[in-house]
């Protein structure tokens, strides 16, 4: 389904398979299964970054209903949304001559489906643009005609199950996973993990909320972030809770598959007996890039820094890209400041927030291996 290249360009697409291939990078993606594959000059090699993205994560709006108590982004029923002609000139800024099209799109808010265009926006992603379109939503916006574009265009979902809020119980969740599958669409969940909500995600991962989860792929932890509505009393703490959760990781008794945002990778290569080679650390400005709905470029959905921070009515994407980033790409490189023994495969603690990585900290966890 990817933009189909010359046979001289270093990127092309075969029965739905993307390539590209530069000296110390090579990209393999599959956009029937979404599987991709990355390696540097040769297979044990890791490259640095891609001479494109592979992935874009792009807020198509700052409107929301729902008033999520660690909502990120301020989203509200004022916020505006991204036009559609905006929304297509940027999927042009994001296809280039030589590379072809980013593999996928990742579509957030705000709320998604409340924009007024979303069907219009997954049709023209796929069909127009040929990229693989996905969403993050609350999963209470639901309608017949965005399920049918759903399973259609996209390539799958992902359901923010918000244990602040009771908009969405467990049985209504079993119901909608269920609802999704029968569709036959393929639907993650994604869990905030705070300090609050750190001990039902122990409980998720010892398998005593299961019957909720069946229907669904899998479930994502995604590491709370004090930004926006979110503040700092809700971050992650080292002590006996995170020690519950990261040994349940370990020996986790749900038959759920689970998984983990970037953000929480530093926390699972220093603290748990998780094989390394199947961990990546943050992609953000060197596999993936960030465009909100006023066509701001950033490394990160999660950047606070205004100087890394490059709008699509002034720079091309391609400058920004290749020129713009790399001040962010010299801070974020080889960033562990700790002696550990997987430091080659974490780029180290995260340029905007200090809160998120424990061992590099005097407060750190003991390693699984030490705890009794």
């Amino acid at each position: 389904m990817a933009q189909r290249l010359s046979a001289a360009s270093s990127g092309c697409t075969d029965m739905g398979l993307v390539r590209r291939h530069e000296t110390g990078y090579n990209f393999m993606g599959d956009t029937l299964t979404g599987a991709t594959f990355r390696w540097g000059d040769t297979f044990a090699a890791n490259p640095l970054m891609a001479p494109w993205p592979e992935l874009a994560d792009i807020s198509i709006s700052n409107y929301c209903t729902n008033t999520c108590r660690y909502c990120y982004r301020n989203s509200s029923p004022a916020g505006g949304f991204m036009s559609l002609a905006d929304y297509r000139c940027v999927l042009e800024q994001l296809t280039d001559k030589k590379y072809g099209a980013v593999f996928q799109v990742a579509l957030g808010g705000g709320e998604p489906l409340q924009h007024p265009d979303i069907i219009e926006i997954f049709r023209t992603t796929r069909e127009d643009y040929a990229i693989i379109p996905n969403y993050t939503t609350s999963g209470i916006a639901f309608t017949p005609e965005i399920i049918k574009a759903t399973r259609q265009y996209c390539g799958a979902v992902a359901i923010s199950y918000d244990p602040y809020r009771t908009a969405m119980t467990g049985q209504q969740l079993a119901k909608l996973g269920a609802k999704l599958a029968e569709t036959k669409i393929k639907a993650n969940i994604h869990f905030v993990l705070s300090e609050v909500s750190i001990d039902q995600a122990s409980d998720i991962l010892s398998g005593a909320c299961d019957e909720y989860f069946t229907s669904f792929n899998s479930i994502v932890f995604l590491t709370y972030k004090p930004l926006g509505m979110a503040g700092d009393d809700d971050c992650l703490k080292p002590g006996e809770k995170l020690r519950r959760f990261l040994q349940l990781v370990d020996q986790p008794a749900t038959k759920i598959k689970i998984g983990f945002d970037a953000c929480f990778v530093p926390n699972l290569l220093c603290n748990t007996m998780v094989d390394a080679d199947f961990l990546d650390s943050c992609e953000c400005g060197f596999f993936s890039v960030y465009v909100d709905e006023n066509l701001n470029v950033l490394p990160c959905s999660f950047c606070n820094d205004a100087q890394y921070s490059f709008n699509l009515r002034e720079y091309t994407f391609a400058d920004i890209w290749q020129r713009r980033f790399q001040k962010y790409r010299e801070a974020a490189a080889g960033n562990c400041t700790v002696n550990c023994s997987s430091a080659q495969q974490c780029r180290g603690k995260c340029v905007f927030f200090k809160q998120l990585q424990f061992c590099h900290t005097s407060a750190t966890i003991s390693p699984i291996s030490e705890v009794s």
